[in-house]
């Protein structure tokens, strides 16, 4: 039987509860045999980069994903010079794994604005897509393979990043080791 594999890309600025649940659910009803988390470098669609350094998101989920034998955290785009494009990522993951099945996890806000990134229609012939509801629901503009996933987690890496910021409580949206480095390291105040 083919392998399933599922890539989940982002800047984890921070890695919260939202993350772990969306892949666990991709992981549940799509039937993967692993989730990679692929935290990026430096976004070409978005206009701030990560507040967090690079090695410190990866350290996050490391730290975060302890123990769960389904997921997997990938520093290749982390490592890798310039901006991280989604199709390079596949098309290195499609030559490591000829024969898997590759599923891209992403929220819908980025499923919105596909038609902007790099090589898109490439990227829908490596991938399929599998859309995580985010407060608007998708809107596909392009023609492309995707799923939505039923359920909609209501955290943000941005929503903590502000309460961080006012200085309320982010318990209960972080697994508590994470809390502890992101109170400790005060990048976000």
């Amino acid at each position: 039987m083919r392998r399933r594999i599922g890539l989940f890309g982002g800047s984890f600025d921070p890695f919260h509860l939202g993350h772990f649940l969306i892949a666990r659910l991709a992981k549940e009803k799509f039937r993967l045999d692993e989730v990679v988390y692929l935290p990026c470098a430096r976004s070409p669609l978005k206009s701030s980069q990560p507040i967090a350094p690079s090695l410190e998101r990866l350290q996050w989920l490391k730290t975060g994903l302890a123990g769960e034998k389904w997921a997997r955290v990938s520093s290749w785009e982390i490592m890798r010079p310039g901006l991280s494009y989604s199709v390079d990522t596949a098309l290195c993951w499609r030559l490591k794994h000829p024969g898997a099945q590759l599923f891209w996890i992403m929220g819908s806000d980025q499923w919105k604005v596909l038609h902007q990134w790099k090589d898109h229609k490439k990227l829908s012939r490596i991938v399929h897509f599998l859309v995580f509801p985010r407060p608007n629901p998708p809107r596909p503009r392009t023609a492309v393979k995707m799923s939505v996933l039923p359920e909609r987690f209501d955290i943000s890496s941005t929503q903590i990043r502000q309460r961080l910021k006012q200085k309320l409580s982010i318990r209960g949206m972080v697994p508590p080791e994470i809390e502890k480095r992101i109170q400790v390291s005060r990048f976000y105040r």
